[in-house]
Order: C-alpha cells, then structure tokens, then sequence
C-alpha cells in the first residue's frame, strides 16, 4: 500500500493486540459491517509475543498464562481452534526472605508464628476493602478518595507491624503488579485484585497456557483479516471534524470509519494529535498514565535434572525481587525455567543481569542451574509501542480521571487491558474489554445500512 492509500470503512480499530483484534473479530463474525485494523509495530499480538530460540524451543516473552476463570480468553482460543495445554507441573512453592525459604502457603512449617498472624490479618482488611470497590467504576466506592490519596506502600506499613509479614505482602503485591507499591494508588491495587480475586490472582491464573503460544490467538485472527490489516502504521491523526466519520492518518494511509476503536495502553496514545482535542479528563488520564514491566527471562536445559532433588517448582525471592516457574514439557524432552526480574533490576548492563539470574538459579534449583544452554532475556520497557507490560495508576489519578477510562468520545470507543472491569491486566481482561467496543459500536451501527464515506 502507498502513502495516499485512502479508505472507508465502518469500523476501524486502532491496534492489533488481543484486545483490538478481539474486537475485530467479533465484529467481521457479525458479518454486517466493514472493519479494518492499524498497528503501529511491525507484527501483531501486543504484549503476547511468540519467539523461537536458535535451539528451535518456542518461548513467550509476555503473557503467557490463563486460567478457568477467563472464560472470554478461554472462548476465544477455542472458537479460533487454539489449544490449552497445562500451565505449570504441580509442585510445592516457597518464598525466601532473610536466607530462609518456606513454602508459600501459610502457615509454613518454618516461617515465624507471629509474622503468619500479622501477614493474616493485614490480608484480611485488605480483602474487606476489596469488597468496598466496585469493578466497573473504582472512582464510586465509599471511601475512594482516602484509598486512592494513599499508595499501596503507605497502606502495606501502616497495617504490617514485622518485617517479614510486610515483606510478604510487598511480595505478593508486586508479585502481581510487577512495580514500586509506593508508585501505584491503593484504589488501583483494589480495583486490580477485586477485578479477579486474590485466590484467582494468586492459586489458578497460570493454570493453563496455549499450546503454540498465547500469540497464536491474535495471529490467527490476523490470517482472516488479511490486507484488512496494516503493520507499522502507528496513528499520527485522528480527526473528529471529518463530518460523518472519523478519519486517522497512518505512515501507510488515511482510514476514515464511522465508529474508532482505540485498543492501546493509554500511555501509547501520547504521540497521537487529536482534533479536536480530547476532553480534560482523556487528556489528563493519557498524559498521567503509569507503566511498570517485569524483565522475563527463559532458561533451557537438556532436561529438568532439578525435579529429582526438590519438590520446588515455584520460588520468589522477597529480598531480591526474582520470581521463577518450573514450565518443562510434562515428557521432559528439554527443561524450561522461566523467571521475571522486577523493574529494581532493570539498570544492571547485561552481563550483570546474566550473572544475577545465573546464580539465583543455582540457589533454588541447585548445581548445574547456572549453566542453561540457553539464557534469553526480554524487557518490555525497552518496546517502543509499549513501555512497560503492565499498568498502575499512581495516587490520586484514579480520582481526577478514572471515569475517563471506558467512557466513549463521541466515535471513539476504549478497548486495552487497563479499561477492562474484569481481569484488568490480564489477557483475558484485554478480550473483554474489545468485545464491548465491538458490542458498542455495533450497537450504533446496527439496523442501518452502511452509509459510503467520503475520505476528506
């Protein structure tokens, strides 16, 4: 395609990550209207991305993972013909903190009583406040101002009076959030956990992944699309005074439709104009928009030697910060560490970073665990459509522009992980929140015959 390719479409969703072409697809199922999709980056897929090693082993270097209670993701993968396969081997997991490891689950043969009950009952009102925080709108609850004036990390040394319980919980949380608590709005961290649950977040939402990669779903979608789709066409435009559409401007062309489905982390939006201007509040929330990123990284052996000398498959390092999973093949054709480094890591030069994974490796799996065959690493904050695979909002946005977040302007209709009331951050959170832009702009568009558009 050229640059003065110009189209007319009725639905043009703006990228192609599980949540846009979720979108997509629900809407070409439909059947009635015309779609198309741009992407700013050179493949489809988001924050899921398939890569082969030169050992010819297929690892993920973002999401990965699902489990029983994703039921759109689930859906989906099936309508698509996308297999799920387990998750993780079963086996015991620990924490290590002060040169100790125990086993997660409390209460822990060697983990100290009094730190237990002070993890249990910090646990506890945290839970209690979850239940005050409605999904769909964080913004409403009873005290969201109080909760989202304050940051996860002032709520966490507030209600934890031991170190070892406060760092457990540190743990858990950035566990699942992947950033600084101090960065990220308690409002945010409760919206987050309630959006699943804590027994989900932390017990079953790595149950499963997808056999091919969780990237086959969003690859398979973009078969059907075909030329309904560009590659590195990041948006530079998008005009809300073309009369009876919306146009977007593109390094590959001009799309004018008549609904917008912007399926993007909010931060992403940054470089794009807009005419005229969003309201304040979209405005706001873009520009103030928070994302923080594990750095992954895939270790592979020639078989899981580990698995007859500990009954350890999971283990995160509360004084360093380093989580690893146990994922080899169930006939352990080859052995497979995967691990994330949090974000406090991210300066160390890359052969430091190495020796960091190499030796915590030896640690908890034992001899031999430092010398992979291969050691591959993938930071999300260096992406440069993405910045960071996960999102928190910091204190107080929440508040000044939360009821931004799925509210449509005018044509333009909000898709991504981040404004989803339900698995927020999750692969599953991004596939909801597609299929209601899909739903609401089929709603505008339905029982009226396409109109043609006139490109300006």
């Amino acid at each position: 395609m050229s640059k003065t390719t110009a189209l007319s479409v009725d639905v043009l969703v703006l990228g192609a990550g599980p949540s846009g072409l979720s979108a997509a697809w629900d809407i070409l199922k439909d059947g009635r209207h015309s779609v198309h999709v741009v992407e700013a980056s050179e493949r489809v897929g988001g924050r899921t991305f398939n890569h082969t090693l030169p050992s010819d082993i297929l690892i993920e270097r973002g999401g990965a993972w699902a489990g029983p209670t994703q039921t759109a993701l689930l859906a989906l993968a099936k309508d698509l013909g996308v297999v799920i396969k387990d998750g993780k081997p079963e086996g015991k997991t620990f924490y290590g903190f002060g040169g100790r490891w125990n086993k997660v689950e409390f209460p822990s043969e060697t983990a100290p009583v009094e730190a237990q009950r002070d993890f249990e009952r910090a646990m506890a009102r945290f839970e209690m406040l979850c239940r005050t925080v409605p999904t769909d709108a964080p913004w409403t609850a009873p005290a969201a101002e109080t909760l989202d004036a304050m940051s996860v990390g002032d709520w966490i040394r507030a209600n934890t009076h031991l170190d070892e319980s406060r760092a457990w919980f540190i743990g858990c949380i950035r566990k699942l959030q992947g950033g600084d608590p101090d960065r990220v709005s308690l409002l945010w961290m409760l919206h987050f956990v309630r959006s699943a649950s804590f027994e989900d977040l932390l017990d079953t939402a790595e149950d499963y992944r997808f056999v091919g990669g969780a990237q086959s779903i969003s690859l398979n979608i973009a078969s059907k699309l075909g030329d309904r789709l560009w590659l590195n066409a990041p948006a530079t435009l998008i005009d809300r005074t073309a009369g009876d559409c919306i146009a977007v401007e593109t390094p590959r062309g001009r799309v004018a439709a008549r609904q917008l489905i912007v399926a993007t982390m909010p931060a992403s939006l940054r470089g794009v104009v807009f005419v005229p201007e969003l309201p304040a509040d979209h405005r706001h929330l873009i520009a103030e928009w928070g994302t923080m990123s594990w750095i992954k990284f895939n270790a592979i052996y020639d078989r899981p030697f580990w698995r007859s000398k500990s009954s350890g498959r999971q283990f995160l390092c509360l004084d360093r910060l380093v989580e690893t999973f146990d994922i080899s093949p169930r006939d352990e054709s080859w052995g497979e560490i995967v691990g994330f480094i949090l974000p406090d890591s991210s300066g160390r030069v890359a052969a430091d970073r190495a020796a960091y994974c190499r030796d915590f490796l030896r640690e908890v799996y034992g001899e031999g665990a430092d010398t992979p065959r291969e050691l591959a690493f993938f930071d999300w904050n260096e992406q440069p459509w993405v910045g960071g695979c996960v999102s928190a909002t910091r204190p107080g946005l929440l508040i000044e522009s939360g009821s931004a977040l799925r509210e449509p302007v005018g044509r333009i209709h909000w898709a991504g992980t981040e404004r989803s009331a339900t698995w927020v951050n999750y692969i599953e959170g991004a596939v909801r929140a597609g299929q209601r832009a899909a739903r609401e702009t089929l709603t505008l568009l339905s029982g009226a015959h396409p109109k043609e558009l006139t490109v300006k």
